[in-house]
């Protein structure tokens, strides 16, 4: 019965514990509270803004009487400074969105509005789509949007794997998948050459295409080829590599319909180079260029993001 009591009395105190001593929920048994903000102080286990806590005013444990606020950290009969004093607080009320103009006042939530020159709605960068104040900067739902956010306004919906910077969808991967194993005269959504693989890296890796020998050594750089397959998850040994500082005379042709193609268009150079992948290791060889005439061996072609971000 003691043991039964004793286990019920820790997960009650686990359950009701907020805050910890020193503030920080990392390596505690017990207490787990969240982080305090740079401009919080840790006063007997939670987080302060010594600025404005009336219990702890400029410094932990110092306590503002009946009457007092705390302004910029010292308690006083009123507010300085413009602010206005709303519930032991001084806030201004010209930016505050829980106290906007008036106290108590607080601007909507659900519709993302802040308080500027004590009026609630969108910040003047912001755009209001489907009733909502968003930042067309930042917003993954509305990138790039603008005017009524409607229609062709509404900005672009990021993928999942981007992210929404300066208006634009960037990528912070750099290989996205493979296409399935083909020989040197590539054949994918029933174009051949550069035009159909890139349309097959687009509709199975969004905002993707082939990938240039740069941006494979910097996926590698970034460790993302370990272990790499293409989209039918068929492991991968060897990627077809756009190279665009091969020559005209580098190509691969079909004898069938003596239609030459490459890596930049369907009918000139640019062709027949490849490295080799160490799976495990995530790692690839040299750039090698495939012999001539056949180019005959299949190899799978990798697909990059087109848009990185910085």
């Amino acid at each position: 019965m003691r043991v039964a009591y004793l286990v019920l009395s820790v997960v009650l105190l686990l359950l009701s514990c907020q805050t910890c001593p020193d503030g920080n929920s990392t390596n505690s048994l017990f207490c787990h509270g969240a982080d305090c903000l740079a401009d919080e102080a840790v006063c007997g286990g939670a987080c302060s803004n010594l600025e404005s806590d009336r219990d702890n005013c400029g410094a932990c444990g110092t306590a503002c009487g009946d009457g007092l606020v705390c302004s910029f950290g010292q308690c006083v009969e009123g507010c300085d400074n413009g602010l206005v004093n709303c519930s032991g607080v001084c806030v201004d009320v010209a930016s505050d969105k829980d106290n906007c103009m008036t106290c108590g006042n607080t601007c909507a939530a659900a519709q993302n509005q802040s308080c500027s020159n004590g009026v609630c709605g969108c910040a003047s960068t912001e755009l209001t789509c489907g009733g909502v104040c968003t930042d067309p900067q930042t917003s993954r739902d509305h990138c790039g949007a603008t005017g009524d956010c409607v229609g062709l306004n509404a900005g672009e919906v990021c993928d999942p794997a981007a992210t929404c910077i300066g208006g634009e969808c960037l990528f912070v991967t750099v290989y996205r998948g493979s296409l399935p194993a083909s020989t040197g005269r590539w054949t994918y959504t029933g174009t051949l050459g550069i035009n159909g693989a890139n349309a097959d890296c687009e509709a199975h890796f969004a905002g993707s295409a082939i990938c240039p020998i740069a941006k494979l050594q910097l996926a590698q750089a970034k460790g993302e080829l370990v272990n790499a397959v293409d989209y039918n998850n068929v492991p991968v040994t060897q990627w077809w590599v756009d190279d665009p500082n091969q020559g005209t005379n580098q190509r691969c042709t079909s004898n069938t319909d003596a239609i030459p193609w490459s890596y930049q268009t369907a009918d000139e150079g640019h062709v027949g180079t490849f490295v080799a992948l160490d799976r495990p290791a995530g790692t690839i060889g040299n750039l090698i260029v495939e012999g001539l005439p056949s180019c005959s061996t299949a190899r799978f072609v990798a697909c990059c993001s087109i848009n990185l971000a910085p």
